[in-house]
């Protein structure tokens, strides 16, 4: 990749950045903060679902009700592959310390671009021990195997090498109606004083894919 070609790359990604973020920029509270209920990351598949609520099994065998409303965002999850990562794509990556102190891609989510600004930054993730998610607009890019990706998002960027073969899908927006049994489901929620668990996101996946979220 030349010199010229990689500026360009972040420049639009810093662009991109600081547009997202002046459009999520909340207004000054007028009332003192209250305390945010932590988001918890569910992963397993699809019992039961009705109007307001899905009954997921996780891998352990337990099983977790989780309230749905008017703001929880659904996400349907199809086959991607790393191919389809693009100068102007809007990706997370969840990593793992790799044994050369390297984080090691073990997920890729390609988003579509009603999805872009999702999570941006680098983050504690739970997908598996030690985990990071890491979300932002592409910087730079190689095209050759394995593939090299940075990241770049507000404060900073990070640079992945990706094992091919890494699971891959491709994110969009959802509905409920994909949630059928025995689909496959993460869901980001925070559980309340009462212990009811309330969804922020739902991502289902489909024919088979696993949301890699």
């Amino acid at each position: 990749m030349t010199t010229v070609i990689r500026a360009c790359l972040i420049a639009l990604a810093l662009s991109a950045t600081s547009v997202a973020a002046q459009a999520q920029a909340p207004q000054a509270p007028t009332s003192a903060p209250q305390p945010k209920e932590s988001v918890a990351r569910y992963h397993g598949t699809v019992e039961a679902r009705d109007a307001e609520s899905v009954r997921i099994r996780r891998p352990d065998g337990e099983t977790v009700t989780v309230l749905m409303n008017v703001k929880t965002r659904l996400f349907i999850a199809t086959a991607g592959r790393l191919r389809d990562i693009k100068p102007e794509s809007y990706v997370s990556i969840v990593s793992v310390p790799g044994p050369d102190g390297k984080p090691k891609p073990i997920k890729v989510a390609i988003y579509s671009p009603s999805e872009r600004g999702f999570e941006a930054g680098t983050k504690p993730w739970d997908a598996a021990p030690d985990a990071r998610l890491t979300a932002g607009w592409i910087g730079g890019l190689s095209l050759d195997a394995p593939r090299e990706v940075e990241l770049v998002y507000e404060g900073g960027s990070k640079t992945f090498t990706i094992p091919p073969g890494t699971p891959t899908a491709q994110i969009a927006p959802g509905e409920k109606a994909l949630l059928v049994p025995g689909a496959d489901v993460v869901v980001l929620a925070r559980k309340d004083a009462e212990g009811v668990v309330n969804a922020d996101l739902v991502a289902v996946g489909r024919s088979g894919t696993e949301p890699t979220l």
